[in-house]
């Protein structure tokens, strides 16, 4: 085993969290290797420092619950604007990068956009074009909602006048 393998290793080397096999492939390294013998040591001075400084204090239990009702609340607002948890979303989202995030961003914005020109809505055609003649320079292209849609009839009723307050 090469040093810059071995060097990957240390810390769980350090920690008693390798197997066997991997265990003494480091051990045979280190006998002959003083550099990386002292990246070891170095670890475990790290490690005997943290485990020498003073104790953490425990979390009260008042903030404990604060944090859990908190967590609650905005699980259940999540709930409640869309009707189905967030949260796997959100995890997937978290673990990727900022690469991946953005071609999943441009991947379903483009799936959106074929959608809308495939169903048809006329979503490329400026009003008063002749068909088959595509004008894509401005934003007109963006229409509120395609017609016959659920979008179109939210956006119908919501530009009703409201006759009721609701609390």
């Amino acid at each position: 085993m090469g040093c810059r393998k071995t060097v990957s290793y240390l810390d769980a080397y350090a920690d008693n969290e390798l197997g066997v096999r991997q265990r003494r492939s480091v051990e045979n390294h280190l006998a002959g290797c003083a550099a990386c013998r002292q990246r070891l040591e170095a670890i475990r001075g790290v490690d005997a420092f943290l485990t020498s400084s003073q104790p953490v204090p425990p979390v009260p239990p008042v903030l404990s619950a604060r944090i859990m009702a908190e967590a609650r609340r905005r699980r259940a607002a999540d709930e409640g604007r869309t009707g189905v948890s967030l949260a796997p979303l959100r995890a997937v989202f978290a673990g990727l990068s900022t690469p991946m995030r953005l071609a999943a961003g441009a991947t379903a914005l483009l799936a959106l956009v074929t959608g809308l020109s495939v169903s048809g809505s006329g979503l490329f055609l400026r009003q008063g074009t002749r068909a088959g003649q595509a004008d894509i320079n401005g934003l007109e292209w963006f229409t509120p909602a395609p017609p016959a849609s659920v979008g179109a009839a939210y956006l119908a009723m919501a530009d009703e006048p409201k006759t009721e307050d609701f609390p």
